[in-house]
C-alpha cells in the first residue's frame, strides 16, 4: 500500500471516525481496546505514515523527545555524554517515544516544531537556546544541573557530597597533601565538586593548598600536564582526587611512566565510575554517579510535563563511594 493514505482512508478501513482515528494518534490508551486494535490494524494495512507537523498543528503529540547534549571537544569519546544518550535512548525506548538528538555546537538552531519536549544534559554555554524554548513554554528537563533561577524541573547528583566523601576517605587513611585535579571550573558540577573537596580539608583541619589545586577541563593533555607540575613542587602530593575517571586514567598513566606505585606512593580517586578504568593492574576507586536513575527519572518527568502536568520536579541524587585498589594507609 502507498504511504501516502489519509486519516480519511484509515477511519473508513478501520470502521470508525476520523476523530476516533486522530485520538489513536495522539493517545491510544484513550481508545477502548476493540477500537484500538481496528484502528491499529488499518494503519498497518495501510503503512500510514501521519505528517507530523500537521499533527503538531492540530494540537497532537508527535511522540518525539529532543536531547541537547553540549558540544565540546572529545564528546563522542565522553563517558558522560554516551550515558545521557544511552540512558535517555534506553528509557524512551520502553516508552516506545522516539529520541531526536541535537549535539549544540553554539549555534541556537535547535528546531523545537520537531519535538515534544526536550531534556538538556546540562546547559553548558547554551543559556540562549535554553531561554528560548522555555520563552516557548516547550516542556523542558534539564540533566546535571540545579536551576533555581527559572521554573524547570532538573535531575542532578550531589556533587559536593560525593566530593566530600572522596576526599575525607584520604584524609581518613592519613593523607594531608591532597591534590584536586579539576573539571572546567565555569561548570556547576565542576566548581560543587571543588567545594566539596575545600570543605573536606577545612573540616580535618588541613590548610588549603593553592598549588594543590590544578584545572584539567576534563582534559587526558590537560592532566598530564598539571601532574608534570605537582610532581615539580617540593611537597608533591600523597593522593589525587579527580574530577573524572577519564583523568584519573591519565594519572594512574602518567604514574606507570615514572614509575610511581600507586597506591603505595599515591593514592588516587575519580568521579564517574566508568567502567573502562576496571580493566589492568589496578581497579580505580572512585565515585559512582547514578546515570541510570538520572536519565530514566529525566524522562519520566519529561513525560508528565508533556502530558499535561504542571508542577516541577526538582531532584538531587546521592552518589557513592566505590572502594577498590587505588588508595592505601600513608605510612
Amino acid at each position: 500500500m502507498s504511504s501516502k493514505n489519509t486519516i480519511k482512508e484509515v477511519a473508513k478501513l478501520a470502521g470508525v471516525s476520523i476523530a476516533t482515528v486522530s485520538r489513536f494518534l495522539n493517545n491510544p490508551s484513550s481508545l477502548k481496546k476493540e477500537n484500538r486494535s481496528k484502528v491499529e490494524k488499518a494503519v498497518k494495512d495501510l503503512d500510514y505514515r501521519p505528517f507530523i507537523f500537521a499533527r503538531r498543528l492540530a494540537g497532537g503529540r508527535l511522540n518525539i523527545f529532543g536531547l541537547i547534549i553540549p558540544g565540546y571537544e572529545g564528546i563522542f569519546y565522553s563517558f558522560y555524554a554516551m550515558e545521557m544518550i544511552r540512558g535517555v535512548s534506553a528509557a524512551l525506548n520502553d516508552k516506545e517515544i522516539d529520541l531526536h538528538l541535537h549535539v549544540f555546537w553554539k549555534k541556537n538552531n535547535f528546531k523545537d516544531s520537531l519535538v515534544d519536549g526536550v531534556i538538556f544534559a546540562d546547559v553548558i554555554e547554551n543559556e540562549k537556546q535554553f531561554e528560548r524554548l522555555l520563552k516557548d513554554k516547550i516542556p523542558i528537563v534539564v540533566l546535571n544541573k540545579k536551576i533555581e533561577e527559572e521554573n524547570v524541573s532538573y535531575v542532578t547528583i550531589n556533587n559536593f557530597k560525593g566530593a566530600y566523601e572522596a576526599t575525607e576517605f584520604l584524609i581518613h587513611h592519613g593523607h594531608k597533601r591532597i591534590a584536586h585535579l579539576t573539571g572546567t571550573l565555569f561548570v556547576q558540577c565542576s566548581q560543587e565538586r571543588l567545594e566539596g573537596y575545600k570543605s573536606a580539608l577545612r573540616k580535618n583541619g588541613i590548610n588549603i593548598n593553592k598549588d594543590y589545586i590544578k584545572g584539567t577541563n576534563f582534559s587526558r593533555k590537560e592532566a598530564r600536564e598539571r601532574m608534570e607540575e605537582l610532581f615539580g613542587l617540593k611537597d608533591v602530593p600523597t593522593a589525587v582526587f579527580c574530577c573524572s575517571d577519564d583523568v584519573a586514567s591519565e594519572v594512574l598513566s602518567f604514574c606507570e611512566e615514572r614509575k610511581i606505585n600507586v597506591p603505595k606512593d599515591l593514592s588516587v580517586i575519580g568521579f564517574d565510575d566508568n567502567p573502562q578504568c576496571l580493566y589492568g593492574n589496578l581497579m580505580l576507586t572512585t565515585v559512582r554517579q547514578p546515570f541510570g536513575e538520572m536519565t530514566q527519572l529525566g524522562v519520566d518527568i519529561l513525560e508528565e510535563l508533556v502530558n499535561g502536568k504542571t508542577e516541577q520536579k526538582k531532584v538531587i541524587l546521592d552518589t557513592e563511594l566505590i572502594v577498590r585498589d587505588t588508595v592505601s594507609f600513608i605510612k
